[in-house]
């Protein structure tokens, strides 16, 4: 427990299952000391983004507050107001996410945090991990972004409306962390996400879209697609395993500087 006064926390969230909602965010014991704000997509189905951005201009910030966009399926399984008590705010934080680095003539991408993962009945149960439990990520999952409201305040950061119901997080990282030098950073989290999701042909659409607003190269953990243009670029997979990547050993030297920045 943080020794610290907690502080203000707010999940927001756009929902369609409000039984699924209730059980695992709203009435979740872990964030009995939160706010909530939710819109009810039941009938119009509106864009994500959009939502979000709805929650963001009509926010009075005047009072600093922590924000938690999540998923109605994405449950915390630790009290997320300590654990983002006395964080530095300007940062952007996720359980979970991904990370394209470059040594040498070749780029290794890699996943970064920890989360429970299952079907809404919690069938299908399994662990996803990275290499990594936690620092410095590209983008994060969709499931759970956290940013506390000054970095909102003095940056102007919104979500992008024409990505309705893929990538918008992971555009949120990118434009953060391109056009105002912005790092995304993975915490350990206990968390579970109640969904697989799917890679459809709108995600690859869009992703397409995504990657011709930036000038750089990232990677998401949604399907360990890239983003931007990586023609002619040599890009593997890495694996924390003795027998691959002679690299290694140079990816873990150059993470280490920020493995060693602990927020929590």
């Amino acid at each position: 427990m943080n020794a610290c006064k907690k502080e203000k926390t707010i999940f927001i969230s756009v929902v369609r299952d409000f039984d699924l909602y209730d059980r695992i965010v709203r009435n979740n014991p872990w964030n009995r000391d939160a706010g909530f704000m939710y819109f009810d997509n039941r009938e119009e189905n509106i864009g994500i983004p959009e939502r979000y951005n709805s929650f963001l201009d009509t926010y009075d910030y005047d009072t600093p507050a922590w924000f938690i966009f999540c998923h109605e399926d994405w449950e915390a399984k630790e009290d997320m107001s300590s654990k983002v008590t006395g964080l530095p705010r300007t940062y952007l934080y996720g359980p979970i996410g991904a990370r394209l680095l470059k040594a040498g003539k070749k780029y290794h991408r890699f996943n970064i945090g920890r989360c429970e993962q299952s079907e809404r009945d919690g069938s299908r149960h399994k662990i996803e991990q990275g290499i990594f439990r936690q620092g410095p990520a590209d983008t994060f999952d969709c499931q759970c972004l956290i940013v506390h409201s000054s970095l909102i305040r003095k940056y102007g950061l919104r979500f992008d409306d024409r990505l309705t119901f893929d990538l918008y997080v992971e555009d949120f990282c990118i434009n953060a962390r391109e056009n105002f030098g912005i790092q995304s950073i993975v915490l350990k989290i206990k968390c579970q996400h109640y969904s697989y999701g799917n890679i459809t042909e709108r995600f690859m659409r869009l992703k397409d879209y995504v990657g011709s607003k930036y000038s750089g190269i990232y990677t998401t953990i949604a399907g360990g697609c890239i983003i931007g243009n990586a023609e002619g670029k040599n890009i593997s997979e890495f694996r924390k395993s003795p027998f691959n990547h002679p690299e290694k050993y140079l990816i873990l030297l150059m993470s280490y500087r920020y493995l060693t920045h602990r927020p929590r």
